[in-house]
């Protein structure tokens, strides 16, 4: 009985502890800007994005948005980073692509300047 009630209000003790706490303790590693937002893109989208940037592509996890009922990819380049500004933007005015599914790849059906999102 004495080694029991110890125990037992440990264990309480560790079960009140908030998960907010726990959580909070170990700190956010995830870097916003990241190249697998880009790797991860179909081989023809990756080429386009090759294509305008100077540099190394990274990303914000906003840059690309996938639908799988029109089986388009929305391309947000604002969200692009590559060392410098590229083509895809002029002055406050920031270029958005679509490509769609055709056959196996994707083709380029849509480029639109916009107001950067950011």
């Amino acid at each position: 009985m004495t080694i029991r009630t110890p125990f037992l209000a440990l264990c309480l003790a560790l079960l009140s502890v908030s998960p907010v706490l726990a959580k909070g303790s170990v700190g956010n590693k995830h870097d916003p800007l990241d190249h697998s937002h880009v790797d991860n893109l179909p081989l023809d989208v990756r080429q386009y994005v090759a294509g305008i940037c100077r540099g190394t592509p990274v990303a914000q996890h906003d840059f690309a948005t996938y639908s799988p009922q029109e089986k388009r990819w929305r391309i947000n380049l604002e969200y692009l980073q590559c060392g410098v500004i590229g083509e895809y933007r002029r002055g406050n005015q920031c270029l958005d692509v679509d490509f769609v599914a055709e056959g196996a790849h994707f083709r380029l059906v849509r480029k639109t300047y916009a107001a950067c999102g950011y």
